[in-house]
């Protein structure tokens, strides 16, 4: 699946990581680590493959906001910090009905990781807040 998953996401040039979750599963995960990569997202994604994400990667501490502009299925956000620490959980976010958009996201600006999973994900695998991800670059040339 960790190949396949870029094939997915209809880019073949694209670097990834493996997501260990603290239950020691490992989960590919897009890498959303540009403001244009961050922008864009998931909105053209059709679904998520349950045992996938898209990790935004941010240069700077903040809150980083989420709202779900464009999305077509429900989703659930984990923000982590800098020790990829889980500071706060949005389960099952619906896409966005209509403008304005609700924002989801941590009151605290400590976040540097966010990740989005299909709706389920956080609970299927016992994610709370406090527990921390290890994450692994796989590149593909």
């Amino acid at each position: 699946m960790g190949v396949a998953f870029p094939l997915l996401m209809g880019n073949q040039d694209i670097n990834y990581f493996m997501v260990e979750l603290p239950n020691g599963k490992q989960i590919p995960a897009q890498v959303a680590d540009s403001p244009e990569k961050q922008i864009v997202g998931l909105f053209f994604a059709k679904e998520l493959p349950p045992d996938s994400a898209m990790l935004y990667i941010y240069e700077d501490e903040d809150s980083h906001r989420i709202w779900t502009k464009n999305s077509h299925f429900p989703i659930d956000i984990l923000w982590m910090d800098r020790n990829r620490r889980i500071l706060h959980i949005e389960e099952s976010v619906p896409p966005c009905a209509e403008d304005p958009c609700p924002a989801y996201g941590p009151k605290e600006p400590e976040t540097l990781y966010v990740m989005q999973a299909a709706a389920g994900f956080a609970k299927r695998n016992n994610l709370q807040t406090g527990m921390n991800m290890i994450f692994r670059l796989v590149q593909r040339k």
